[in-house]
């Protein structure tokens, strides 16, 4: 029998879309390499308020990007660049107040049910 996976603590966990659609001239791959400098503190490991960092190929929008999105609140960024990315940290992030003037989409809340579709 093999041990469990041990994972650190984290507080966010935020993904750019690299897709070809929703990003076709490549920024959301220098916004990524920008994330280790700009989350400073929150990218260290040990950091039980960290933010673990991740590229998509595709979150099946294919406009509006770079897109970024943040869990676990499931918060959707477009047209990211190195500005929004920026304040994304520092307010969204470190102050938990997310930029809701650069929002299109939030998941539901956890533990709220999707409606089953009626059976024919």
């Amino acid at each position: 029998m093999t041990n469990p996976v041990d994972m650190n603590p984290y507080r966010h966990h935020i993904l750019l879309c690299t897709g070809r659609y929703c990003d076709p001239a490549g920024r959301a791959a220098a916004l990524y390499a920008l994330l280790p400098r700009l989350l400073g503190e929150l990218g260290h490991y040990d950091n039980p308020c960290r933010v673990k960092r991740g590229t998509t190929p595709c979150l099946g929008v294919c406009s509006g990007g770079p897109l970024l999105v943040v869990y676990p609140e499931g918060i959707w960024y477009h047209h990211v660049d190195e500005t929004l990315l920026q304040q994304i940290i520092t307010e969204h992030l470190e102050e938990g107040r997310p930029l809701w003037q650069h929002v299109f989409h939030q998941l539901e809340q956890p533990g709220t049910a999707c409606p089953k579709e009626p059976t024919p």
